[in-house]
């Protein structure tokens, strides 16, 4: 059966408390709760459409309550997260906004966003309390406002990058390390990537009175 769009996966990192993340749950069409992320859901009115992966983090409670919507993927090579997005891109899933990918545990953040590079064959975005991660594989386009911060991270050294609308520009460039392409700055509404050889990940700050 085909996942209700918009497609929410909640990761079991730090539960959101921005707006912005949360408006995005409250107006989700399918919840995708990865394990232990499901015992953020016992008080809440809203249910996950699913609870995916070796499931060894959720309460009995919530077992009990959940059992008709637990998708057990055991896997020693792939986390919760992983099986998740998997499972999404299965159902047919074309685009999927990840939340509490960050927080509890910093290998699991950094693992969790470094993930994004994967290419699951749908669109992948992920929404913190501070900003927003995306992908560019190839072009995009950005709706941004004048002083954004903009960090760009490249899968490998050899992709190459060309950039328009950012304070430090690029063309076809390539990032030497991870932590150089980090505290670029957006002129203006909008911003673009041009990419060749590989993934790059887009970090994109709130407003600030946000």
């Amino acid at each position: 059966m085909a996942l209700k769009p918009p497609v929410v996966i909640l990761a079991d990192g730090t539960f959101p408390t921005h707006h912005r993340p949360l408006e995005v749950l409250e107006r989700a069409g399918t919840i995708i709760c990865c394990d232990g992320a499901a015992n953020s859901f016992l008080n809440r009115s809203r249910k996950p459409d699913y609870v995916v992966g070796d499931l060894d983090s959720i309460t009995e409670e919530v077992r009990a309550m959940f059992q008709d919507r637990l998708v057990l993927l055991p896997s020693e090579q792939s986390s919760d997260l992983e099986e998740a997005l998997q499972f999404a891109a299965e159902k047919g899933c074309r685009e999927v906004t990840v939340l509490g990918a960050v927080g509890k545990r910093d290998d699991h953040t950094l693992g969790n966003l470094l993930m994004l590079w994967t290419d699951f064959g749908m669109e992948v975005m992920a929404l913190t309390d501070a900003g927003q991660f995306s992908v560019v594989r190839t072009t995009g386009a950005y709706c941004s406002f004048e002083g954004q911060e903009v960090s760009l991270f490249p899968e490998s050294t050899s992709v190459r990058i060309t950039t328009d609308g950012l304070q430090y520009s690029l063309d076809q460039a390539a990032i030497p390390a991870y932590h150089k392409g980090t505290s670029n700055r957006s002129l203006g509404k909008s911003f673009a990537i041009q990419v060749d050889g590989g993934a790059v990940l887009v970090y994109q700050s709130y407003p600030p009175e946000e």
